[in-house]
């Protein structure tokens, strides 16, 4: 019987596919988390301008902005998931545009 010797350089196009896999694993987990990233900062932007427009609208129809985010959800509709982002609503005068902010919530770990 004869045993089939192989070199060290058999391996090597394994080695590097191999390593082109896991390169190619590493740079589809960075996309991925990117691609997250950006579609959480879109939420974010696309809650708040709805917030803001909802606003304007209020203030469009009744002459004053609402005096509370409770206020505005109920003269204009607007729906934002609460268990997923805090909205910050803070008014000077029922004249002058509120202070709107809205914040992802933090998961509890």
């Amino acid at each position: 019987m004869k045993r089939r010797f192989q070199s060290k350089a058999a391996w090597l196009p394994l080695l590097l596919s191999l390593a082109v896999f896991a390169l190619a694993a590493v740079w589809v987990s960075a996309q991925v988390r990117e691609a997250a990233e950006v579609s959480e900062r879109e939420g974010l932007r696309q809650a708040e301008q709805a917030i803001r427009r909802a606003a304007v609208s209020v203030y469009a129809l009744e002459g004053a902005y609402p005096a509370t985010y409770r206020d505005l959800k109920a003269h204009s509709g607007i729906a934002v998931d609460e268990e997923q982002y805090k909205v910050f609503y803070e008014i000077f005068a029922s004249n002058i545009m509120p202070e709107i902010t809205v914040v992802k919530l933090g998961r509890a770990a």
